[in-house]
């Protein structure tokens, strides 16, 4: 049988370290999530604002309301 292998003193240190990197990087990621979801809707109340003023602009005459309806 082989002696048991030395403990390192800064085993518990490194534990305490890993844990709160562990519990750092999950939180950061919920925020990147949330960041994403925040710039998604943004660009799509940006892309409904730009289609609403193509329709009122297309719509000023019968010839070009055919575009507006692409909107």
């Amino acid at each position: 049988m082989s002696a048991p292998a030395a403990t390192s003193p800064f085993v518990l240190a490194k534990t305490f370290v890993f844990r709160r990197y562990i519990t750092v990087r999950h939180r950061l990621s919920h925020m990147r999530e949330s960041a994403r979801h925040l710039r998604e809707a943004r660009r799509r109340r940006r892309q409904e604002r730009h289609d609403e003023r193509m329709r009122s602009f297309y719509s000023w005459c019968e010839a070009c309301r055919g575009l507006g309806s692409i909107f």
